[in-house]
């Protein structure tokens, strides 16, 4: 699908969602609580304040949050009134964030519809005796879950034709990151329902309070979250080889230093005759088959392993909870794939020498265990290079 095709199908999902929405409100309408209306201008204002306070939040729990005012005023007030807080909130968060009149409009929509269908839930529960354990929390409940899942099924569709994406795999996305958290917050309005039926204006006045103080919560949290990333990040920059981005020495010392005893095999990898290749092909072209190398061998273990530059062309490789037998078997599917590189040319073909050792069947010291692999890989070179040489004491 083209952009200007794209671009106008996106259109025409938004404003049918959103005459469908509308249509929805008039059949369903359940008029306006004039007699109540402090309530309501504390759940709007509430709503209002929940969206400014966490707009640097993740998306997922920027929308959860609100929820929490939409269920109260559904259980209290029916769902026109229900609707009328989604409208204020989408219309809110494109505000706030300063988001496009399409996105806007597609936000306002997707939550005032999910609200509706919610609430016709709730109301079906509530006339068929579904919900009367406990004032109506079952219904509310169940109101929760349908609510969640419209809003999320609105979303990945929205999703998959901005991003030309599977809906299916969207969907599946979006579910693992936000539905838990947008449910929880959802029973938590439906905890500020029940608060506020016992205890009436009391009862809002303390709960809004609470979710003041909530979202404030949250918010630091998030920022704490964020400042802790970009440590971890700045740490993580420190252990990375800038060319290779391979870890570093400074990676593989903290391992040598931690003295906790493992079930590791390791992997010690020189390139046979890496000086000549540099001399004839220049030290661009070596950089080029030093970054083809770390590709590969990165291709070819775990996530869990640990891929270290040691120095210059020689690589060490952390195989956490792998025997000798795993090693050699790794070390030979790394061999083979590395033979397929375009620089394995037949006028200097690119070969690599590998020694394996393991721990605790060589040794328990980790100093020891990375000396044995080099040494292991040295008696493969001695042996003619292009080899794969296992630790063995003679």
């Amino acid at each position: 699908m083209r952009g200007r095709e794209l671009r106008l199908f996106k259109y025409v999902f938004v404003w049918g969602l959103a005459l469908i929405t509308i249509a929805g409100g008039i059949l369903f309408n359940s008029g306006f609580p004039w007699d109540r209306w402090f309530y309501m201008l504390v759940f709007i204002g509430l709503t209002l304040y929940l969206h400014f306070v966490s707009k640097k939040l993740p998306q997922e729990m920027n929308y959860s949050l609100f929820t929490s005012t939409i269920f109260p005023v559904i259980y209290l007030f029916g769902p026109t009134a229900g609707m009328l807080i989604a409208v204020v909130a989408g219309l809110g968060d494109g505000i706030f964030n300063k988001k496009s009149f399409t996105r806007t409009l597609f936000n306002i929509s997707q939550l005032a519809l999910s609200t509706l269908a919610g609430s016709i839930i709730y109301e079906v529960a509530i006339k068929e005796k579904i919900g009367l354990w406990y004032h109506g929390a079952f219904a509310l409940g169940l109101a929760a879950l349908v609510y969640t899942y419209i809003n999320l099924i609105l979303v990945a569709i929205m999703a998959s034709i901005s991003t030309k994406t599977n809906f299916k795999n969207r969907l599946i996305t979006l579910g693992r990151e936000a539905f838990f958290s947008s449910l929880g917050i959802s029973f938590v309005g439906i905890i500020f329902a029940l608060f506020v039926d016992a205890y009436f204006i009391v009862g809002l006045v303390i709960f809004s309070v609470f979710l003041v103080y909530l979202a404030r919560l949250l918010a630091l949290t998030v920022e704490l979250s964020g400042e802790k990333v970009k440590r971890q990040e700045l740490e993580e920059e420190l252990l990375i080889d800038e060319m290779t981005q391979a870890y570093n020495f400074r990676f593989l010392n903290n391992w040598l230093e931690d003295s906790r005893e493992e079930n590791v095999a390791v992997l010690f990898v020189d390139i046979d005759d890496f000086k000549n290749f540099n001399d004839v092909y220049g030290h661009a072209e070596g950089d080029a088959v030093l970054k083809n190398l770390t590709k590969t061998i990165k291709d070819n273990i775990r996530s869990t392993d640990s891929l270290i530059r040691y120095g210059g062309d020689e690589f060490v490789v952390l195989l956490p909870n792998q025997n000798k037998e795993n090693a050699l078997k790794v070390a030979k599917r790394i061999k083979e794939k590395l033979s397929q590189l375009p620089y394995a040319l037949k006028e200097h073909p690119i070969t690599v020498s590998i020694g394996v050792a393991s721990a605790p069947y060589d040794t328990a010291d980790k100093h020891q265990l990375l000396s044995y692999a080099d040494q292991a890989m040295y008696m493969g070179k001695m042996k003619g290079k292009d080899d794969i040489h296992l630790w063995t004491v003679s």
